[in-house]
Parts: C-alpha cells; structure tokens; sequence
C-alpha cells in the first residue's frame, strides 16, 4: 500500500509543469454550454501540518451534447503583493502563470447532466509555491476537453508556510432582521419571513452555521449576532398557528408552524453560548435612530430599547448593553449622543459611515474610529469596505464557496500587507456579511473567518478596547448624516398614543398582556419603512386607538345635562359605562366654584359592571343656575375623558344673604324714614 502511495505521489508531482505563459482568463469559454462551480476547497494549506490543496466542482453540461475527452487543469500565478493586485485579478485573471497541473477526468459529461470533479494537489511539490513564506495565490480552474476551453473560474489559493507568529484581530457580525411580516389582526401579509426561518432560508441558514462551526467548539474566537426582536416575537406567532392572506388557518401541527418552533430553538440554542456569541439586541421594531429623535419620539425610543433586550432575554440571551448597531446604519450626531447617553461605548457602523481615507495609507484602513459626544465616548467599529465590496458582487455570490474562499483570500492578503507588528501593535479587522447574501454562502464563510489560523476572532467590545492599530483613525465627522424624519402629524400621534397606553395600563386591576401588546404595536409602527409610508403605519395606530378608546369610553359617564334642587343641598349620580370582562380603575372628579361637595369632590372607582352609579352629594352656595364640570383620570394622573359640563339650577333661599338682604332694607327704610320727619319739621 505505501508503495503504491509512493507511486500516485510522484506521478502528482510529475504532472506538474512549471512555464511562465500568458494569464488564463476566469471565466466560462465562450460559446460552452458548459459551467464550473466550487463546491469545496481547503481554506488554506500549511506546509507542517497539510500541505495539499482539495477542491471539487461541478461540472454541469446545459448543452445537447454530450462532451467527453475532459482534463481538469489548475493555473497557479504569482502570489499577490497587495489588495488592489488581488481585486483585479478576480475579473482578469492572473497576471502571470507560475505553475499548471492537470487531472484527466475520466467518462463523459452528458447532455442536460452535472457531476462533481474532484482534485487534490500536494502544494509542497509545486515549485511555483513559495515554502519559505505564507502567500496567497491566484488559481484558475479550467475544465477542458482536448485543447478547447470549457469553463473556468477563479479562487484564491492560501499558503501558510509556517503558523501565523502574529493572527490579526478580526470581528464578525451576523444581523437578523426581520420585515414587518404580520398585521395587527395576526395574518401574514409578508409569506419572505415565513421562507426565511425555515430549514435552508435566509434566517435560518446563519443560525445553522453558527451552531456548526462557532458554538460546536469548531472556532477559536467569538463573533456577534444582532437580533431584531421581531425575529422573535413573529416566529412565536407562527409557531403558535397562523392566518393566510386568502384566509387559511395554518395550524400549529402544520410543518411551517413547526418550522418556526424548531427556528427558535435554535435560536436559544445559539444565543446561550455566551462564551462564543455576543448578543446584540436592536431597539423593538428596529427602528431609525435618527428619524426618531428628530421627530421627538426620545422616550418612545427608549421603551423600545428596553423591549428590545427584554424580548432576546426571553430566550435565552445576555445582551451586551453596551453594543449597539443602529437600524440601516442610520446615523446622526444626535444619534450618536444618544446612543453614548443610554451607555452604548461600541457602534457597529457601516464600511462608509466615516471617510476613513483622509487618515490611511496605502494600507487596510484601521476598523476603530473614536466619537465624542456631549454624552460622553464611544467608538464606531467599521468593516473594511474592500471586503465588504465583494459581498455585493452578484458574480461571486452565485458560487457561494468561491465566493466565501474569496472574501477570506481578501483577508488574508490584508494580513500580509502589514510586516509582524512590533508590541502593543495590535491590528484588526472588522467583517459585516449582509443579510442577504445566499444562504448557502454562510456555512463556508463562518467556517473560514472563525477559524483561520491568521486570524484572532473575537467579539466587537474586544475588538473595540484591545486593537492598537499603527495606523489608527482620528475622530472624524459622519459622511452623510441621516436627515430622515417621521411625518410631523404622525409621530404626534405616536406620542398620544403612547400617553394613553401608559393611562390604560395604569387602570387595569388585574395582570394582563394586552398593554404589552399595544406598547409592540405602537412600536412597529416606528419601523423604518413608515418613516417614508406612514399611511402604512396607520393600522397599528389603529389598534392602539381602537382598543384604548374603547376602555376610555367605557369609563366616560353618562349624566344629565342639566340638575334643578329644591333644597340647598343634592345628589348628582354619574352611571358609568361598560368596561367587560376587564375591571378598571378611575378617579372621578367633579369641579365647581359655586358649589361645595361635604364628601369630597374626587372618587375613586373600580368599574365592573355596565350601567355603575358613582353619586356625589353637592352643596348650591348661590341659587341660580351654576355650571359643575365631571373629569375622569386615570391613576396616572392623566385625563381619560374630555371635561363635560353640567349646570344645576337652584331654587332654595339661601338664608345668609336673605338676612343680609333685610338688614339692608331695614336700614334704608331708617334712613328714609329720618329724612321724612326731617322734611316735615323743616316744613313746619
């Protein structure tokens, strides 16, 4: 057996042809019917531990043709001296070829049909490949049938020669939002969520990769996960059963109820590793920091935040307090402040939300920008925007290995354009993979960042406080600060909305999650897509005004609007409305300068039944007509009803002023009666 071992060794070697021809385009021959896609390759190779290189594709064959005669044949070129040489390559090719090797592929590729290619190659017998120093290369994958081109593509090969002696810093976050997916009266307006916590969707594909590779012990670091709570909070719903647009109850036996149930397992499953994963809960509907507080939603905003923590808490979760990454990368100064005012010292911003260019070199930009606040300091913690270009490039995301052995190419050329720093250097790097990449993309991505020997993953409050940079970025401005507002008339209502949720809640006697619900849907009503659609927004301000309305109705009383007394003193009876199956709690008031009140003007009531008699005994101090206004509160403080006014007309002689009255006229009757018998003498 070692024999023969020997023997296929030296005929790989032997394959190997070392020539300096003219670059081998990346790309699918023109005119094939024929395309090649990664389906696997070693991340890197290390000459002491192994050296060899596997890749597999699949070859897939659209033609009507079958094609036969195939040779699978690999082009290394020259290792890469900087990142701009490895971003070109990526469209044109290598620059030079240092070394080719060739697999014949045995059989035939039929018409309409695919099969995998498999192929490893000993990188230390190629002598193109430096041994002596870690590089990354160009190789270029050719499917050939004789001496006519196929189809090719391009994918960076990475050498270690020895073990990094000094892994950069590296910071992975992984966001999960989630679309406004159910409407205030639970249906399913958005079927894409319903999709994306399923087995292989856009949610669910991260969670199962981080379970994989960062919680499975597979990493050596940590990474970040931002959570929306409405991941949360609609994959509950779900779970518990569901309603269609056209009107089917999806019950909770269903296989996508189900689904659901099985996401938030996993859900908790990932966000309980603390040791791996830092959490980062997003405000309560994720809303837009700096449209918020424009449009003076502050102490909504706050709520949200709370929510926000709380909600990921429920399963499972310790967020990081101190991490905050605000909604579409929205920023603001006031924003800012505010996030450094609530305790947030790490902003995870976006590649571009400060021009990092004014301060850097030819070299990666430093991922740390300090920010002074009137608030106090925080530090932006940025993606370095190279990288974070290719996840945009819809051709590298159509083959997600390549595509993932790509960005980790990126990264480790960054690694090597620095020479070993010299302590407390410390350089680091932040990565960003938007939430829609495909898939698929993520489980070979993970993988590569949180387990790369030249790379130290940790989470973004390490990366904040331990990178020290050689390169290091002053405090600078924002490049385009958010001036998004909501609506003026629409955030008002948000406000007075949110004010009688809090009157509502505070007049509940017993436990109930209804105004939790209403504070949610008040909430989502601050998701961003209302910022430029409020009339979207309009039905969860509809629920909330539906259902405190009704209690404060219910709570309104019913009384005459006028009262006459045939005595001084009398009872106006005030018969409440009808409050449910849901008691509730009210001070009623009566107020009136004119009149006095022996049992006091104010009671306080628990409403529990339609038609409830609250009666106050109310003392006229004028006859005549005299108007008394009735206000209920709730135990808050704040008025549930609008005033309403009354007028009670008395008819009872009011004794002091009838005394007054006489002595008044006694005494002018003397007066006139002393200026009579004074005429009469003068007379006389």
């Amino acid at each position: 057996m070692r024999a023969v071992r020997r023997l296929l060794g030296s005929l790989a070697v032997a394959m190997v042809t070392v020539s300096a021809v003219t670059a081998v385009a990346p790309a699918q021959a023109q005119g094939s019917a024929v395309t090649l896609q990664l389906l696997r390759q070693s991340p890197w190779s290390r000459a002491d531990h192994r050296s060899a290189l596997e890749v597999a594709v699949l070859a897939t064959n659209t033609g009507a043709e079958p094609v036969s005669d195939m040779s699978l044949v690999v082009s290394f070129g020259t290792h890469y001296l900087s990142r701009g040489d490895f971003e070109r390559s990526l469209s044109s090719g290598p620059s030079s070829v240092i070394a080719t090797t060739s697999k014949i592929v045995r059989g035939e590729l039929g018409a309409g049909s695919a099969r995998t290619i498999e192929f490893t190659i000993d990188l230390s017998s190629v002598e193109g490949i430096d041994q002596t120093d870690s590089q990354t290369y160009p190789a270029v994958l050719e499917l050939r049938t004789g001496d006519s081109a196929l189809a090719s593509l391009l994918t960076p090969v990475i050498y270690l020669a020895r073990a990094p002696a000094a892994p950069m810093l590296s910071t992975t976050w992984v966001s999960l939002p989630a679309p406004v997916a159910i409407d205030p009266g639970g249906t399913l307006v958005d079927p894409s969520f319903q999709a994306a916590i399923a087995p292989d969707g856009a949610l669910r594909a991260p969670l199962d990769a981080i379970e994989a590779t960062v919680t499975a012990g597979r990493s050596h670091g940590a990474l970040d996960l931002v959570v929306d709570p409405l991941v949360v909070t609609q994959s509950r719903d779900l779970d518990d059963g569901y309603r269609l647009m056209d009107g089917t109850e999806v019950s909770p036996e269903d296989d996508r109820a189900r689904a659901a149930g099985a996401f938030l397992r996993k859900l908790t499953a990932v966000v309980s590793s603390t040791r791996s994963i830092e959490t980062v809960a997003n405000p309560y509907a994720n809303p837009l920091l700096p449209a918020m507080l424009s449009s003076g939603l502050a102490a909504e905003l706050a709520g949200e935040r709370v929510a926000g923590a709380t909600v990921l808490a429920s399963v499972g979760a310790s967020p990081a307090t101190t991490v905050a990454s605000p909604s579409g990368g929205q920023l603001s100064d006031e924003a800012l402040a505010w996030l450094a005012g609530v305790g947030s010292t790490v902003v995870l911003a976006e590649a571009d939300t400060v021009d990092r260019s004014t301060a850097q070199g030819a070299l990666a930009p430093a991922p740390t920008v300090p920010v002074s606040t009137p608030a106090g300091q925080t530090t932006l913690v940025l993606p370095d925007p190279s990288t974070q270009t290719l996840f945009a490039r819809s051709d590298l995301l159509g083959d997600p290995v390549r595509a993932a052995q790509v960005v980790l190419g990126e990264l480790a050329v960054i690694w090597k354009e620095e020479p070993v720093p010299i302590p407390p250097t410390l350089r680091g790097v932040a990565v960003a993979p938007p939430s829609t990449i495909p898939p698929g993309m993520w489980a070979p991505l993970l993988e590569r960042l949180t387990t790369a020997p030249f790379l130290t993953p940790v989470a973004a409050t390490a990366l904040a406080s331990q990178v020290s940079p050689s390169n290091p970025n002053p405090e600078l401005p924002l490049q385009t600060p958010s001036i998004l507002t909501f609506d003026p008339a629409y955030a008002a209502s948000i406000d007075a909305l949110g004010r009688s949720v809090d009157a509502y809640s505070s007049m509940l006697e017993n436990e109930s999650e209804v105004p939790t619900q209403l504070r949610r849907d008040l909430f989502i009503a601050t998701a961003p897509a209302f910022v430029v659609d409020p009339v979207a927004g309009e039905p969860w301000l509809a629920a909330v005004r539906d259902v405190t309305g009704r209690a404060f109705a219910s709570v309104t009383p019913t009384v005459s609007e006028a009262f006459t007394f045939t005595s001084r003193e009398g009872t106006i009876p005030l018969v409440m409305g009808d409050p449910g199956e849901t008691p509730l709690r009210v001070t009623v008031e009566l107020r009136s300068a004119r009149f006095s009140f022996p049992d006091g003007d104010s009671q306080e009531v628990v409403v529990e039944r339609p038609g409830q008699v609250v009666r106050f005994r109310v003392v006229a101090n004028a006859s005549g007509q005299n108007p008394i206004q009735v206000l209920v509160r709730a135990p808050n403080g704040r008025a549930v009803t609008q005033p309403i006014t009354i007028v009670v007309r008395s008819t009872t002689v009011n004794h002091i002023a009838l005394l007054v009255t006489l002595a008044a006229g006694l005494g002018l009757l003397a007066l006139y009666s002393r200026r009579w018998f004074r005429r009469r003498r003068n007379r006389a």
